[in-house]
């Protein structure tokens, strides 16, 4: 008897994970009882998925594919290729400082990011102002460049420079340095939550799904 009773305790536990399908799983997940974060997951019953989370001044965005195998939901992000910056001009202008300015794809200038300029007399850092330029004063010729985004932990770089020149523009690349790459990245589902174990591997974040109006 409970022999008979053990296998059928162990028929509704495989049924149970075998009932999971992408129409059951499929809905609009928030992120719960995590202080000064906020996430959100899309996953769409055609197999697409949605997400974003904010932490501070950082926001993080991906989207991509998602299936589901061994009662888990595997997120595939489709990830935007390029460097999260690029050299696009460098010149030799009049003028009694070096200057390196960081803008957008439509040329709008992007402030408070830190530059770390290597001469050939050492290593100065400077943080770009309202006009995306960060004003190194000449002390040797250029060599180098890096990039730091202290929000997103992004050290681009070094790129290297013309010693030459004092002037020059560096593109971001916004896409890159938001998204998350999610490589058959694994979310338990437990009843109606997922587990994500992506940013700290200790502590699972736990995604409700909500409930259709």
């Amino acid at each position: 008897m409970k022999a008979l009773a053990l296998s059928f305790a162990t028929l509704l536990l495989t049924s149970t994970v075998i009932a999971q399908t992408p129409q059951s799983v499929a809905g609009h997940y928030v992120l719960e009882n995590t202080r000064e974060v906020g996430s959100e997951l899309l996953l769409k019953p055609d197999g697409q998925f949605e997400y974003m989370l904010a932490y501070g001044a950082a926001d993080y965005v991906a989207t991509g594919k998602w299936r589901i195998a061994n009662n888990t939901v595997i997120l595939d992000a489709k990830v935007p290729e390029g460097p999260p910056f690029r050299l696009v001009s460098s010149s030799q202008k009049k003028s009694p400082v070096i200057r390196v300015w960081i803008k957008g794809k439509t040329g709008t200038p992007v402030p408070n990011l830190d530059v770390v300029l290597t001469t050939s007399t050492g290593e100065q850092t400077a943080r770009t102002d309202q006009d995306g330029a960060a004003v190194f004063p000449v002390e040797g010729k250029p060599k180098s460049a890096r990039i730091q985004i202290r929000v997103y932990q992004v050290d681009a770089g070094p790129y290297s420079l013309n010693p030459e020149h004092n002037d020059f523009t560096f593109e971001i690349n916004g896409e890159v340095i938001m998204t998350v790459p999610f490589r058959n990245e694994p979310l338990k589902i437990k009843a109606d939550t997922l587990e994500m174990l992506y940013w700290d591997k200790t502590r699972p974040m736990v995604y409700r799904k909500q409930q259709e109006n």
